[in-house]
């Protein structure tokens, strides 16, 4: 069900249980390196519920952003943040050319459905 998202400023935080997020590095279930967390988008109550991922493309020449939904976070490292998915499911979700402000319910929904939730 979309919520209306705000994205945090870098001067806001989570509310716990998560912790600052930004500029971690993301790996997935294998360890391999996703990307990095660009942008953390939290609901009225100031519940974290996607984060931004930001991938490279061939030669690092192109960034993707991503969604990912807080409920695919398996662990959050003290310099990294660790997926229940591999890279290929992150990697294949759409992507999003406005990371500033928050996703729009199309673009929540269509993540939901592709993790699963």
């Amino acid at each position: 069900m979309p919520v209306n998202l705000i994205r945090l400023e870098r001067h806001q935080h989570p509310n716990p249980p998560h912790h600052e997020l930004r500029q971690k590095r993301v790996l997935d279930l294998e360890g391999r390196l996703v990307g990095q967390i660009e942008n953390l988008y939290v609901d009225d109550d100031g519940q974290l519920q996607y984060v931004d991922v930001v991938t490279s493309g061939f030669l690092g020449l192109r960034t993707n952003h991503h969604l990912v939904p807080v409920e695919v976070i398996a662990e959050e490292g003290a310099g990294s943040v660790t997926l229940e998915v591999d890279q290929q499911e992150v990697e294949s979700t759409p992507t999003y050319a406005t990371p500033h402000s928050g996703p729009d319910e199309e673009l929540q929904d269509t993540t939901r459905e592709h993790y699963g939730y």
